[in-house]
């Protein structure tokens, strides 16, 4: 019970959101697909971001060992799953991104919480944080066809990471009240991209296709394998090994669908791969979190 419990915590909420967008739109309720996943991505997950991060003791050198653990994992899976795309005839831009990234955020962070407690919590915290650069440095050049991936460094997301990163670092203080509005503004960030998620769903056909779970499966064993390879090569704490385990094994990102939304690349594709890969990480979370617990 005390495994199963917060998968439960977790994970149920993450369906149960989706499909509130989903029964929306399949009731022919006007909803903004467009407009919701800007405000999340452009306004609410910055808020959220920075928000958690400034609030966290900064720790250099364990912060630093997992960010480099990160870049690392993040650096071989990119080069496995190019390979795959590759060999499987699909285009890069489409999938690659949703086969790298990870749902590190709004599902990798309360497990790890739950499961954890506080200072799982800021380890996992510097691991998002570290895949939200790569995701919308690299990730986002990937996706939108950018000449070069600097220009994602303007975005909200990759500017919420750094400077909240540099006021922990700092130990800044921020005033009450405007911590108070940024937790405001960075609460409706994953109730927003899981209803626009369930809204894009309601446009698929009910069935997933049998090569979308393939690459979900695929996905789930070598993520899991790669970041046990990549803690003990960075010599992780236990606490920190577990934890950059869970993130690791976290189904594919909400955003990464939404990026595919905006750029128009194979966006019904890649919804697909969210919720295929989320229905398996949330059977496949409790064995994991028996032999880590």
């Amino acid at each position: 019970m005390t495994v199963i419990t917060p998968i439960l915590e977790v994970v149920l909420p993450v369906f149960l959101l989706a499909a509130v967008g989903f029964v929306w739109v399949r009731r022919n309720i006007e909803f903004d697909i467009e407009f919701v996943g800007r405000l999340a991505l452009e306004f609410c997950v910055p808020c959220l971001v920075f928000g958690k991060l400034a609030a966290v003791s900064f720790n250099g050198e364990v912060f630093a060992s997992i960010a480099l653990a990160t870049v690392a994992f993040y650096a071989i899976c990119a080069l496995v799953m190019a390979g795959v795309v590759a060999f499987s005839g699909m285009g890069q831009r489409d999938f690659l991104l949703p086969l790298v990234s990870a749902n590190t955020g709004n599902i990798g962070l309360p497990l790890c919480f739950f499961a954890f407690g506080d200072q799982g919590l800021v380890y996992a915290i510097v691991l998002f944080a570290t895949m939200v650069v790569l995701q919308f440095t690299l990730g986002l050049w990937l996706v939108s066809g950018e000449p070069s991936p600097l220009k994602a460094l303007r975005h909200p997301l990759v500017l919420a990471s750094v400077f909240g990163a540099l006021f922990s670092w700092q130990g800044i203080e921020i005033p009450k009240a405007l911590v108070n509005a940024i937790d405001l503004a960075g609460q409706p960030a994953i109730p927003l991209m899981l209803l626009a998620l369930g809204a894009a769903i309601a446009g698929l056909p009910a069935l997933v296709t049998r090569r979308v779970v393939g690459f979900a499966l695929f996905k789930l064993v070598f993520c899991a394998v790669l970041a046990i390879a990549v803690g003990r090569v960075f010599n992780l704490d236990p606490l920190a090994q577990s934890v950059f385990i869970v993130q690791a094994v976290t189904p594919v990102a909400v955003t990464s669908w939404m990026l595919a939304q905006r750029y128009n690349r194979r966006h019904e594709d890649v919804a697909q791969m969210v919720l295929a890969s989320t229905a398996l990480v949330a059977l496949a979370m409790p064995v994991v979190l028996y032999f880590l617990l």
